[in-house]
Order: structure tokens, then sequence, then C-alpha cells
């Protein structure tokens, strides 16, 4: 309790400065730096300190899983090329637990090669950053998906996003926000969710090859309609070529909807006008 100084009765003073300051540093957002060059980890968390964040700094994947134990930071920024197991698999490795699924995760790296590109976003990872950065362009872009990645969360009571395939990074990077409500809201085991991404990314693929043989626009738009019951990933044509190409790939026994049912993603292929819908009757399941 405070005296009418403003101390407590062991004599410690409490006044508004010091209550101000612990309210800081209890609201700062605690960032996970997992990069072995011990200059650039001591650079990036000079930034981060500097923009009012609490940096962990970790330089290696085990050191990081270790500090994960103790206590789940609110984003991370990760090395790809590291000592032992690569940023890819420690990505790769957190996204597939749902413990740790929900924290966004942020490539930090200087591999800018499209397949760099694609293999960390098919591991799951939020945003891709090369270096060199300038300090505000990385905070700038680490704030962005902390919002991104909340507003995600706060949708997954009932999720609906459309996404045009078209073969590209950018639809693998718009997957991953539907990937996590599944983590997080639903019963499907992780090797489900991870049948269903790769069945999704085939088809994205695919519509992406169709659209360049055609030389046309993508032929395909997917509406992922999420709620606790039941998931709805419905399918239409938007260029000439669309119902042709859901002829050729949705149709109930083609390789796509076929491997969905077999791992048990998909319970139903109904067709609804031009539209072809698969269905999964799900069951409440969140995060830890």
């Amino acid at each position: 309790m405070l005296n009418a100084s403003g101390q407590t009765h062991n004599g410690c003073r409490c006044g508004s400065e010091d209550v101000d300051k612990r309210m800081a540093m209890e609201t700062r957002k605690r960032v996970l730096i997992v990069e072995d060059d011990p200059d650039m980890n001591r650079l990036v968390a000079d930034v981060l300190s500097a923009y009012g964040f609490e940096p962990i700094q970790a330089a290696s994947g085990e050191q990081a899983l270790s500090l994960l134990v103790k206590d789940m930071p609110d984003a991370i920024l990760l090395d790809l090329m590291l000592p032992g197991a690569s940023g890819f698999e420690l990505c790769k490795h957190l996204k597939t637990a749902r413990v740790t699924r929900p924290i966004p995760i942020i490539i930090l790296t200087a591999l800018d090669r499209q397949m760099d590109w694609r293999s960390a976003y098919e591991s799951g990872a939020d945003e891709y950053i090369t270096k060199p950065f300038t300090p505000d362009g990385l905070v700038e872009r680490l704030q962005a998906v902390l919002a991104q990645c909340r507003h995600a969360r706060d949708d997954c009571d009932h999720m609906r996003s459309a996404i045009e395939l078209t073969g590209s990074v950018a639809d693998l990077k718009a997957l991953n926000p539907f990937i996590t409500c599944l983590y997080c809201k639903t019963e499907l085991a992780p090797a489900e969710i991870e049948a269903l991404r790769a069945g999704l990314e085939q088809l994205a693929d695919a519509a992406g090859e169709w659209a360049a043989l055609h030389g046309e626009r993508p032929p395909v738009r997917l509406t992922i309609d999420l709620t606790s019951e039941r998931l709805h990933l419905a399918l239409e044509p938007i260029s000439d070529g669309g119902k042709a190409f859901l002829a050729q790939h949705l149709d109930a026994e083609a390789a796509v909807p076929a491997s969905f049912i077999d791992a048990g993603v998909i319970d139903t292929v109904t067709h609804d006008g031009d539209r072809v819908v698969l269905a999964k009757a799900l069951g409440p399941r969140g995060c830890q």
C-alpha cells in the first residue's frame, strides 16, 4: 500500500513515473532474434530496443527452442542460414506445432532467390525481409505483421477470404493465415492440415501453369469459409478456361480432391452451378 508521501511501507518509491516505466516495460513487444552472426544479431537487437521492443537473442535454432520452452515471444525474426538446423527447418517445426503456430515469424535473410521465398512461405513464414535493411523499414514490417496476425487470429472464429490462384509466392503467403486458423481453432491433426495445405498448393501451381499455357488470367478463385463447426472451400471459374480447369482438376475422382478425402481433411466434393465446393465437418480446438 502507498502512504501519503508516495512511498510503500518498506520505504521504496512508487511514484507515477515508476509506475509508467513499469507499465511501459510490461507492454513492450518481445521479439526473438535467431541469427548466428554476432554483429548482425547485436545490430538487430539495438534497432528493436531503439524502437521500444524487447529483443531476445539466440544464435542457433537449438538455442531458440530452449528459450521458447521458457517463454513465448510476440514475434520471431529468423535468419535462414544457421548452424545445425536451418531457418527453414526451424520455421517448419514451429509452424506445425499448435503451441507455437500463432507466433508471427519474419524471415530476415540475405537469400533472395525465388526458391528461398517459396520455401519460407511453404514452411509457414508470415513475412520475408531481405538484407540489407533499413531500421525504419524493418520496424514498419514487423509492426505490420504483428497487426495482421492479431487481426487474423481475431477472425478465426469465422474466417472468410478469397484468393485468385496463380501459382505464385503470393498464394503461399495468402494461405498461411488460413492454415494458422486450422491449427488454432479445429480438431484437425497437424498431418491432416499439412495434407490440405499441400493439396491447395498443388492446385495453385496447376492454376498458374494453366494460365501461362493458355495465355489468360488465373482460371479460378478459392473462397475459404471457416467456422468452428465446418470448413467450406469453394472454387469458381473467373476466366474463359475456368470451367475446363475445374472439370480437369476438381472432378471428384481427380488427384487433389481424392487426396483430401483419403487424408480425411475433406468429407464431400459437390458441384453448385459452376462452383466446386469441398466441405468438412469440424469440432473446435484452441491453441494452447
